[in-house]
C-alpha cells in the first residue's frame, strides 16, 4: 500500500507535470516528424534517418537559432523585430568589407559589425519607446533600411554596381567550417547560447521582468519595472544576435553576402511561436523555441529527402505557422476567459 502511494506521488510530482509541459507536446511531435520521414524515405528508397541528415540538421539551426533567440525573448516581452535578418545582412557585409577592404583584424571587424548592428537596435527601440511607433512598422522599416544602405555600402567605388565582397581569413573559415572533434563550432556555440538565454529566461529576474511586460503591462508599470530600458536592452539584443548570424554566415561562405539572411527573415519568429513563445507575450522559454526550431528545420529537410518539391515546403511551413498562431490564439482566449477579461 505505501509502495502504491509512493508511486502515485512520484507520478503526481514529477510524471504528470512533464506530460503536461508544452516542450514535452513539441517533442513528440518531433519524434514523430522522425518517424514519418523515416517511412516515406524508405517507401522511396532514400534513408532520413541518419548521421549525415541529423548533422545537417543541427547545421542548418545555426544561422535561424540566433535570429530565434533574439526575436523569441522580444515576443515574450510583447514586441515583435521583423528587421533582424537584414540587420545581420549589413552586419556581414561590414564584416567583409573590414577584412578585405579596410585591412583591419578579423575580431576588429566582428566587433565593428556587432556596433553597427547594436546602433541599428537602438534605433528600433527609440522609435517604439520614445516616438510610440507600433514594433511591426518600425521595425519592417529599419529592414528596408539596412537592406538599402547594405547595396548602397557594397557598391562603393564600383560605378555603383552592388555586388559581394569576398575574403580569405584561416580565422573565420575556422570559426564557419571547423570542427571540435566530430561537432562543428557553430553548433557549440549555438547551444551555449541557447543554455545562456535559456536560463536567463527561465531563472533570474530580468526573464521574469521581460515575461511581466509581456503578459501585463499594467502590473509591470505598477510593479517599477522600466520598460523603457528593457525594451532598449532587447531589441539590440536582437540586433546584435541578428549580426551574430550574419559573422556566421560570412564565416562560411569567406564572403558578404547580398542574399545573406534572406531565407531566414521569418524563421526565427516562425519557430519561437511554434515552440511554445506566445504572440501576444508573456510565456515561452528557450526550450521550447529550440524544440521548435528543430521541428521546423527536421520538416524542411525531411521535404528535401523525400524529394518534394521546394516550392510546396515554403507553403507547409507557412501552414505550420498558420495553425501554430492559431492554436496560441485560442490558448490567449480560453486564458482570457478563465480570468474574466
Amino acid at each position: 500500500m505505501e509502495k502504491t502511494m509512493q508511486k502515485e506521488s512520484f507520478y503526481k510530482a514529477y510524471i504528470k507535470p512533464l506530460l503536461r509541459h508544452k516542450v514535452f507536446s513539441l517533442f513528440m511531435l518531433l519524434v514523430a516528424l522522425v518517424i514519418l520521414f523515416s517511412l516515406w524515405s524508405s517507401a522511396k528508397g532514400a534513408q532520413f534517418f541518419k548521421a549525415s541528415t541529423l548533422r545537417n540538421i543541427f547545421n542548418s539551426l545555426v544561422l535561424s537559432s540566433f535570429l530565434t533567440m533574439g526575436a523569441g525573448c522580444l515576443l515574450i516581452s510583447g514586441n515583435i523585430d521583423l528587421s533582424q535578418a537584414s540587420i545581420g545582412a549589413f552586419g556581414s557585409m561590414v564584416l567583409a568589407a573590414a577584412i578585405n577592404g579596410w585591412g583591419l583584424p578579423w575580431f576588429v571587424g566582428v566587433i565593428l559589425s556587432l556596433l553597427l548592428c547594436a546602433l541599428f537596435g537602438a534605433l528600433n527601440a527609440t522609435l517604439v519607446s520614445k516616438f510610440r511607433f507600433p514594433a511591426f512598422i518600425a521595425t519592417l522599416a529599419m529592414a528596408s533600411m539596412a537592406r538599402g544602405l547594405m547595396y548602397l555600402f557594397s557598391s562603393i567605388g564600383k560605378g555603383g554596381q552592388a555586388s559581394n565582397i569576398a575574403f580569405q581569413n584561416d580565422a573565420m573559415n575556422y570559426l564557419g567550417t571547423g570542427m571540435i572533434g566530430e561537432v562543428p563550432i557553430g553548433i557549440i556555440v549555438m547551444l551555449i547560447f541557447f543554455l545562456v538565454y535559456g536560463i536567463l529566461l527561465a531563472k533570474s529576474k530580468f526573464g521574469l521582468k521581460v515575461a511581466l511586460m509581456g503578459g501585463n503591462p499594467v502590473s509591470a508599470n505598477l510593479a517599477g519595472i522600466n520598460s523603457k530600458t528593457i525594451t532598449y536592452i532587447l531589441f539590440i539584443n536582437s540586433s546584435v544576435l541578428g549580426g551574430i548570424a550574419g559573422v556566421f554566415n560570412a564565416a562560411r561562405l569567406q564572403q558578404g553576402s547580398l542574399m545573406a539572411l534572406q531565407t531566414n527573415q521569418f524563421t526565427g519568429i516562425t519557430a519561437a511561436i511554434l515552440g511554445g513563445i506566445s504572440f501576444g507575450g508573456g510565456s515561452g522559454g528557450m526550450g521550447g523555441a529550440f524544440v521548435g526550431l528543430l521541428i521546423l528545420n527536421t520538416f524542411q529537410i525531411g521535404m528535401g529527402v523525400v524529394s518534394v518539391n521546394p516550392y510546396w515546403i515554403n507553403v507547409f511551413t507557412g501552414i505550420l505557422l498558420l495553425v501554430a498562431l492559431s492554436v496560441d490564439f485560442l490558448t490567449q482566449m480560453r486564458s482570457n476567459r478563465a480570468r474574466g477579461v
